[in-house]
């Protein structure tokens, strides 16, 4: 299956109509004072790996996906009505941030559980935020922190509109694909 192809519109097609029947439970959950059915990022990350024709990486410690190419990606989601960034991980060490530096990262907007935007980001694009994080670890480590690392840094949805490659909504006409698009970083 190549990527937007005529089976590729069609697995999409399908899913989406799927996926309409999800925005009925969602209204159902928001009179429960519940923002998003989608706890643990499984549905999104469905859709992601369905759209993108990424494979997802079960049981994974570290890269949510990788591409047709091999390559590895750092899938974030953000509810653009509850917050203002992307979360990243919660014990951000250097380990942690070497391989964010390797990985291709893909970031989707929500609103509750509809995608509104997708932004593809290679690594050097993030390098700004990876130094940061990296001195603020050798900072906790010169203080004598044990086990030094950072509680969830955020990647501010401002700076990825900015500065990513929107990919979604895919346009019909000029389909933007992500492992395409970052194939050689």
């Amino acid at each position: 299956m190549d990527y937007y192809d005529a089976k590729h519109k069609l697995i999409i097609e399908n899913f989406n109509n799927q996926w309409d029947g999800l925005n009925v439970i969602e209204k159902l959950a928001e009179k429960y004072d519940i923002n998003d059915i989608a706890q643990d990022n499984n549905l999104k990350l469905l859709q992601t790996l369905v759209y993108f024709g990424f494979k997802n990486q079960s049981g994974r410690e570290g890269s949510d996906a990788i591409d047709r190419y091999g390559h590895e990606w750092e899938l974030k989601t953000a509810n653009i009505n509850l917050v203002t960034g992307f979360s990243t991980n919660h014990h951000t060490n250097h380990e942690r941030i070497a391989q964010f530096r390797q990985e291709r990262w893909l970031f989707s907007l929500y609103r509750g559980i509809k995608l509104e935007e997708v932004y593809a980001m290679s690594p050097k694009t993030l390098e700004v935020y990876f130094s940061d994080w990296t001195n603020r670890v050798n900072k906790k480590a010169a203080a004598g922190m044990d086990n030094p690392h950072l509680n969830n840094p955020k990647i501010p949805i401002k700076f990825v509109r900015q500065n990513g490659i929107k990919v979604y909504p895919i346009n019909s006409s000029n389909p933007i694909d992500p492992a395409e698009l970052l194939k050689v970083i």
